[in-house]
Formats: structure tokens, C-alpha cells, sequence
């Protein structure tokens, strides 16, 4: 009977000592059979096992589409040997990108395609006729439905001379307005002066008994029409007449916005019709000493590219600024590169700068500052 318990005792060991291994084992990550932490993996569903996932990048496809490889100038016949082909994503490819070489050699440049752009559809033509020799490359920039119209361009309206070829900008006019007599078209106040004989022309219903005449420089000389006024503090009436010509009221309103600039300055002679039967290798360029530096002509013209309509606003602005200088003043303001926003604004006057920026209207005081 003491024998029995003492093997029970002995087996009650064993196993616990067994187990204790086992743990040892498992938290040390070193269970038989290729589990958690052993090198070889265990297999696909076992405890502990885990199936890798690869993950690899597609590459984008390329397609061969053709491009210069010189500068193939206007008008000039492309051979084979001016054209290579260049890998270009798919993705964004044009429809106007051409593949086949067949289609391009014995072609003609429309327009100067520099080495390594790419040759579309829309640069080549057939022969020169299809070039336009009494047209302008400028015209070739121009987008289908719209102008070109040149206005007066200078520093201080133009951003400093910062505007350049292909940059977008916003105009803005600002008008100086008068009052005018209607029938007269002239600017009031008209001017009076004596009638002799007093009804010359039989005009005036009855023959006036009595002219007032207003004049500073002898008789029958013009003045101002001026204005009756009751006397202040005084029994005695007054006829007043301006001090000053009239002061003309400023307003400022931006007219057109995101208008395309074709060219800053003058276009220049136009290019020859045919230039060369074949392109040539450029010579190379020796260093030579260097010239003097040349003034940079100031630019005082931009030609900018607007609807038909909004060019007829522009020359209607131009034949007023001939009629009138300085009555009409056309700003260009800078528009960020991409940006095709419409902003609505809201004319700018004397009384909008006194209300919107809550500008107090100064006192009437016995001191004050000059001029």
C-alpha cells in the first residue's frame, strides 16, 4: 500500500516536471514542430503559422511615340534621321502623339519644335501651304473664339515689367467722370455773356429788358454760370460763381479677368516663309570674348489674348484714352500660375473707401497740416 502511494507520488512528479519543460519551451518561443520563433515555418494553419504576402509595384507602361531629335525649325522638311522615338506613359498619352515614324518623315514643321519634344499631329503639315505665309505664328497660339488686342502697357500699370509671355492677368479701369451739358456735350459750368443786340437771332420769347452780365475782364468777355444765393445775415443776395473747373469723380472697377498675354512688347519682323530644304547640325560654339552689354528696350505695348466682346471694351477704353489722356487709366494685375477663378468686385469710389474701411470724416478745426 506505501509502495503504491510512492509511485503516484513518483508519476505526480514527472508529469509536472514535463509540463514545467513545456512551458519553458513555449514562452521561450521554441516549441517543437516549428512554431512561434522557430526557423522553419510551420505550416499553413498550425498554431503559430503565418503565409507571407509579397507586394510588388506594377510598372506603368510605356508607349513609343515619336520626337525631335534636333530643333527642326518652321517650314523645314523633317527626314528620318531628325526624329527618335521616346518612352512616354500611357496614361497620358494625347491623341495628337504620333507612333508611327512613316507619318511624320517628309512632313513640315508648323511651328520651331525643339530637340526632344515630342512630335504631335498638331505641330506638322503637309506642305507649306498649310503654313500660312501671310499669317503669324501668333496667330497659331491664339485659342479657337478668341482675339488678340494690344493695349498701353508701362511700369507702374503693369506690375513693375513683371508680366511676361504666357502669364494670365486681370484689367482694371479706372475712369475719371465729369458732368457735361447734355445738349452742349461740354463741361459744365456753361459760360455767360452779354447779348448784343439782346435778341439777335428772335430766339427768346420777348426781347430781355435787363441782361445780368458776370465777368473779371471787361465786357462781353465769358463767365462761369453761376448760381443765386440768399445773402447770410445780410439783406443784400449774392450770384456765385465756381472757383475752380470741375473736379472730376474717380471710380475703379476690375473689367476683365484671367485674359491670356500673347506677347509683352512688339512682335517684331516676321519670320521668312521657307527657311532651309533640311535641317543641319549647329555648328559648334567657339567661346568668344564678351560684347559690351546692350540697354534692354522698355516695353510700353502687351497684346492680350480676350473674347470678342471684351476686345471691343478694350479698344473702346483705347480711342478714349486717345480722345481724352488720363481720363481712362487700365491697370493689369497679376494672376497666380493655374488659376482660373472668378472673383465678383464691386466698383471702388470715394464714398465705398470712406464706408467699407469705416474712414471718419475729419473735423472742421482752426489748425491743421499743409499741402
Amino acid at each position: 500500500m506505501r509502495r503504491g502511494r510512492f509511485l503516484i507520488l513518483i508519476a505526480l512528479l514527472l508529469i509536472l516536471s514535463a509540463g514545467g519543460i513545456f512551458l519553458a519551451f513555449w514562452f521561450s518561443g521554441r516549441v517543437p514542430g516549428g512554431t512561434i520563433g522557430s526557423d522553419t515555418p510551420a505550416a499553413p494553419g498550425a498554431p503559430g503559422g503565418s503565409t507571407p504576402i509579397a507586394i510588388t509595384a506594377t510598372p506603368e507602361q510605356l508607349l513609343q511615340i515619336i520626337a525631335a531629335g534636333q530643333t527642326l525649325e518652321r517650314g523645314v522638311v523633317i527626314p528620318t534621321e531628325a526624329i527618335v522615338s521616346i518612352p512616354w506613359p500611357t496614361s497620358i498619352v494625347p491623341p495628337s502623339a504620333i507612333t508611327d515614324p512613316d507619318d511624320v518623315v517628309g512632313t513640315r514643321a508648323r511651328y520651331t519644335i525643339a530637340r526632344g519634344e515630342p512630335i504631335f499631329s498638331t505641330l506638322i503639315v503637309e506642305s507649306l501651304l498649310q503654313l500660312s505665309p501671310a499669317g503669324s505664328d501668333a496667330a497659331g497660339r491664339i485659342p479657337p473664339g478668341f482675339v488678340a488686342i494690344s493695349i498701353p502697357y508701362d511700369r507702374n500699370n503693369g506690375v513693375a515689367f513683371g508680366v511676361k509671355d504666357g502669364d494670365h492677368v486681370n484689367v482694371i479701369v479706372s475712369w475719371a467722370v465729369i458732368d457735361l451739358d447734355q445738349n452742349f456735350q461740354t463741361i459744365l459750368p456753361n459760360l455767360s455773356t452779354v447779348l448784343s443786340p439782346p435778341n439777335p437771332d428772335a430766339t427768346l420769347p420777348q426781347a430781355p429788358s435787363l441782361v445780368a452780365v458776370v465777368n473779371s475782364g471787361g465786357a462781353h468777355v465769358p463767365a462761369a454760370v453761376g448760381r443765386g444765393e440768399a445773402g447770410v445775415n445780410t439783406s443784400e443776395d449774392f450770384y456765385v460763381v465756381p472757383s475752380e473747373p470741375q473736379r472730376p469723380r474717380l471710380v475703379s472697377q476690375g473689367i476683365i479677368q484671367d485674359a491670356l498675354v500673347l506677347r509683352v512688347g512688339e512682335f517684331g519682323p516676321q519670320e521668312p516663309e521657307v527657311l532651309y530644304p533640311t535641317p543641319t547640325a549647329l555648328p559648334e560654339v567657339t567661346q568668344s570674348p564678351e560684347a559690351p552689354p546692350t540697354a534692354t528696350p522698355v516695353p510700353d505695348i502687351i497684346t492680350l489674348v480676350v473674347s470678342p466682346q471684351d476686345a471691343l471694351v478694350l479698344n473702346y477704353i483705347n480711342r478714349v484714352v486717345d480722345q481724352r489722356p488720363g481720363a481712362v487709366v487700365l491697370t493689369l494685375a497679376l494672376r497666380s500660375a493655374g488659376d482660373a477663378s472668378r472673383v465678383d468686385t464691386e466698383s471702388v469710389t470715394l464714398q465705398y473707401m470712406f464706408e467699407r474701411f469705416n474712414i471718419a470724416l475729419p473735423a472742421k478745426l482752426n489748425y491743421g497740416v499743409g499741402p
